[in-house]
């Protein structure tokens, strides 16, 4: 395993997310102040619908990934280029068919949300410049997933996270100049312009150094066009999915409500995706050694790396029970916090998704496309079908109830029976795993009502930030507490951190007296 590839895939996913939660911490409020709330509310909801247009797009960014780290690992250098050439014109046919959707759906967004937009100040013209936004963004990820299957992840990580700069300047810039809503779509333009601008420059480096090249074939453009029959379904079927639970709310709830719903699932969505990157760093590295035939470092790999990533996703999950209000009233006010019914139901979405997310990520790595694209057309419909019920009669708690359902029968249950159907996930692992969490996760709620209970008895009410620092300090010491006491392999590997250390030290201090 390439441990300086994997550190750069970190840095690359991790960075990317961690600015772009710097990014939504600072605009967010921005946003409050400086766009009208109905405005922002209907530009959350009609920014689901222009995401219809990335349904153009089946995936090539991820497949070209995962096939181009596959073949390079097999040394077939030809295939690298013939595939390289077939996923750039793809892609730019994609750019094209995505800009046409976009159009189309911009004609379409006041039939399909019931709003009359134009009464809005600036979404016209904001929903315009994200329909070229969007369309360049589609780009850089198929030239990041080239740069990606490559093995040259440090010029992917330093264009998406230099890229978030550049949008976060951009957006404030815009914002206190009064172009308001028109101000975000401006800033996401730049920073999809730039990242396209900055791939395509490390590309054509790496090509150099690799002795590679951009090969136009059409025979093999064919065969790769193929490959997206599933995955075309899947993505169309599982986008529309995705964005039907704010398309929904625009219909049946007010414009204000929808921006109260996106300010408290916001830390918890933001927090998904930083650890869900995990598992997208592993992706790569999984598909090059199964290229190289190295079975072995692919079960050690998931093993090892599984452990990290459901042990910060359990931490996070519970952080959240106990100090969710404190947060969101420190962040947006006092009158901003939803309901501990909602976001409960949030955050059981968040953990059981998660693991659904890393298990699915895995099967793909190791080119189980197909199978991973029945299973999302599958998750896809049954959600699409119970949204509109849920949210029509249920409102948000419906939609929220349909999210956890579904995570809980799909993405945590066929994902994991997937990848243990391909022989990288024991029986045996899973029952550990399971009787792992059996003590460590009752025991943590006990311990953080407690701590929370302490920290309401000694610390005043209006004293949330020290409330805030306080209680999470003290759940952190004890979950790792717990988890190290609980767990003699975390216990072993931390130990064996510090003879490295003292070893190095003394061999220094020998050679001195030596001298």
């Amino acid at each position: 395993m390439n441990k300086k590839i994997l550190k750069w895939n970190f840095i690359f996913q991790y960075g990317y997310v961690i600015t772009n939660i710097i990014n939504a911490f600072i605009l967010l409020p921005l946003y409050l102040h400086k766009i009208d709330s109905g405005t922002l509310g209907l530009w959350l909801a009609t920014g689901n619908i222009l995401a219809w247009m990335t349904l153009a797009d089946p995936g090539v960014g991820d497949v070209l990934q995962q096939k181009i780290a596959q073949l390079y690992g097999q040394n077939m250098h030809g295939e690298v280029n013939k595939t390289i050439g077939s996923g750039i014109l793809t892609s730019s046919a994609i750019f094209a068919l995505s800009i046409i959707a976009g159009i189309v759906f911009y004609l379409l967004i006041g039939t399909i949300i019931n709003k009359d937009v134009s009464k809005y100040d600036g979404l016209q013209v904001a929903l315009m410049v994200s329909i070229i936004a969007t369309g360049l963004s589609l780009l850089s990820f198929s030239l990041s997933g080239i740069n990606q299957g490559l093995q040259n992840p440090v010029h992917v990580a330093i264009a998406s996270i230099s890229g978030n700069i550049v949008f976060l300047a951009t957006n404030i810039l815009f914002l206190f100049l009064g172009y308001g809503v028109i101000s975000i779509a401006i800033a996401n333009m730049l920073r999809a312009l730039y990242i396209n601008i900055y791939n395509y420059t490390a590309l054509k480096i790496i090509l150099n150094k690799l002795q590679l090249f951009i090969d136009f074939d059409v025979s093999h453009l064919k065969k790769f066009v193929k490959i997206f029959s599933f995955t075309s379904i899947s993505r169309i079927i599982g986008g529309f999915s995705a964005s039907l639970d704010m398309i929904v709310l625009a219909r049946f709830v007010a414009p204000t409500m929808i921006t109260l719903f996106e300010i408290n699932k916001r830390p918890i969505q933001m927090s998904q995706t930083l650890i869900g990157r995990h598992s997208v760093a592993l992706m790569p590295l999984i598909s090059h050694a199964k290229g190289k035939g190295d079975d072995t470092q692919i079960k050690s790999l998931i093993s090892t790396q599984f452990k990290y990533y459901y042990y910060a996703a359990i931490f996070i999950g519970l952080v959240f029970c106990i100090n969710y209000h404190t947060l969101i009233t420190l962040w947006t006010g006092h009158d901003k916090y939803i309901g501990d019914k909602i976001i409960f139901l949030l955050i059981g979405n968040f953990f059981f998704a998660q693991i659904g997310y890393f298990m699915a990520n895995m099967g793909y790595a190791l080119g189980d496309i197909k199978m991973n694209s029945y299973i999302n057309i599958c998750k896809g419909i049954i959600s699409g079908i119970l949204f509109y019920f849920a949210g029509k009669f249920y409102g948000i708690i419906g939609l929220i109830a349909v999210m956890l359902m579904v995570s809980i029968m799909v993405d945590f249950t066929f994902f994991s029976y997937r990848l243990n159907k391909l022989g990288y996930l024991s029986k045996h692992l899973i029952a550990k795993i399971l009787k792992n969490w059996a003590v460590i996760i009752p025991v943590s709620i006990v311990a953080g009502w407690l701590i929370n209970e302490l920290t309401m008895l000694f610390i005043p009410a209006e004293m949330k930030l020290i409330s805030l620092l306080v209680n999470g300090l003290g759940f952190t010491f004890f979950y790792l507490a717990l988890v190290l006491i609980k767990d003699s392999e975390m216990r072993e590997q931390l130990w064996n951190l510090f003879p490295i250390r003292i070893t190095k030290k003394v061999s220094r201090e020998k050679i001195t007296i030596k001298t």
